[in-house]
């Protein structure tokens, strides 16, 4: 049945109606006059999930309103839009947008400050997606879709290679995919040991190079001025960003685990083209459909050569101050971050439960459950609210790929350290513009 959805619904509703009672602020008033509210996203699952499972609670909730109408774009048109629709006031009544994205909006004053009832919500939730939603010290929006950076694994392919046991170093990392990596008699790679990602949507190459490489070895994108706090500068132009550059020439030209022709990310994986896969857990889904019988499971990321670390990124609920029912809009953010909500999410998107009392766990498939178990070692990372953060990743992620194409940057030093610079001032460039540069 389409996950026995009715029957969850009808308890989530109950335990709603009692988590809504007790912190409750004006509600929005009753008219008889039926309305419409408007959603735009740029996720196809969490349009998919509100529309399949929020909105007809919503509904039921709420008989003032006639439909909740959830417009999906794609990423690229999404960001696309934002940068017209926000200035020229057409906006739907909520606007779920990815934190980095959001930033601009935020600060340009295009969106609602928190309710009392918002913040209380937020307050329930990992102290980490405070960072990403607080600017001026008060904040802008409610997680709708956490999610983190994990690795798949494919347990055949490392039973054949002699492991009955998950990599946990780098150093092991390492070692299992070069026993993974398979070719063809012409010496092409077949089955690469890890799926690496070399280009594409640049933000995302910024991010993987950001979580597997900058974070495992102790340094972020940017980090804050010593003497002038609220500015930036690149926080990679060091030992730390020459040893996670030198990570992947070393992966490509000296240990061959990957190369540029290979297949990609979830793709590979679902068709057996590799062994290893750094993705969020959302990937699962797609895995399950497109290879059904790959014998897979997942992992948390594994101690870098300083130390273990993800990122936390997430969707976010937004109310635009141009937009014409911001009470229903707020009542929507309740319902959809409810507990119960989060639940269904966690069961049906495989998504990263924030309530900070929550069993992460509880509720994902099994595979999952090993890269849901926080270690005490993990360091968790979250974006700060800078105007030129989204610009620092998209200019960065549209250099690396000509970066990690550079072969003769194995075993030169002065080479990587060379891009390694040029990359942060890539970074300091970006921050300059906006005004939030600082050494």
């Amino acid at each position: 049945m389409k996950k026995l959805i009715a029957i969850v619904l009808i308890v989530a509703l109950c335990a709603f109606s009692v988590f809504a009672s007790g912190n409750q602020e004006s509600a929005p008033a009753k008219s008889d006059k039926k309305v419409t509210l408007t959603i735009w996203n740029s996720s196809q699952t969490t349009a998919d999930f509100y529309n399949e499972v929020v909105t007809p609670a919503f509904l039921a909730q709420h008989p003032e309103v006639e439909k909740v109408e959830v417009l999906y774009t794609p990423i690229a048109d999404f960001v696309k839009k934002l940068a017209v629709v926000l200035p020229a006031g057409d906006v739907p009544d909520l606007m779920e947008i990815e934190d980095s994205w959001a930033t601009p909006y935020v600060t340009a004053g295009y969106f609602e400050e928190n309710t009392k009832e918002l913040d209380a919500i937020l307050g329930q939730m990992m102290p980490e997606f405070t960072q990403c939603i607080t600017y001026n010290g008060k904040h802008y929006g409610v997680p709708s879709a956490p999610f983190h950076e994990l690795f798949y694994w494919n347990l055949d392919m490392l039973k054949e290679a002699g492991y009955d046991y998950i990599p946990d170093t780098w150093d092991e990392v390492v070692e299992a995919a070069i026993k993974m990596t398979k070719r063809d008699e012409t010496g092409k790679i077949d089955v690469s040991g890890f799926s690496m990602r070399l280009g594409g949507n640049p933000s995302g190459t910024t991010q993987k190079f950001w979580v597997l490489a900058l974070l495992g070895n102790g340094v972020d994108i940017v980090e804050e001025s010593k003497t002038q706090p609220g500015k930036y500068h690149a926080g990679f132009d060091n030992e730390g960003g020459y040893a996670a550059l030198k990570q992947y020439i070393d992966l490509l030209y000296k240990y061959k685990v990957d190369d540029f022709a290979s297949v990609k990310d979830t793709a590979a994986f679902a068709q057996g083209k590799t062994a290893i896969n750094m993705r969020e857990a959302s990937s699962s889904n797609s895995i399950k459909t497109q290879g059904p019988n790959i014998n897979w499971t997942t992992s948390i990321m594994p101690k870098g050569n300083v130390q273990r670390a993800t990122f936390l990124i997430t969707l976010n609920w937004y109310v635009p101050k141009d937009g014409k029912n911001k009470d229903l809009a707020r009542e929507y953010i309740k319902l959809a971050t409810s507990r119960e909500m989060f639940d269904l999410q966690v069961s049906e998107r495989a998504a990263l439960n924030p309530y900070k009392d929550a069993d992460k766990t509880k509720g994902l498939d099994e595979r999952l459950v090993p890269s849901f178990a926080f270690p005490e070692d993990l360091k968790c990372y979250t974006v700060p609210v800078l105007n030129a953060y989204d610009s620092c990743q998209v200019r960065v992620g549209e250099a690396l790929p000509n970066v990690f194409a550079n072969e003769s940057l194995l075993d030169n030093p002065e080479g990587i350290k060379a891009e390694i610079h040029k990359l942060a001032e890539i970074v300091n460039d970006a921050l300059k513009e906006y005004d939030e540069y600082a050494e």
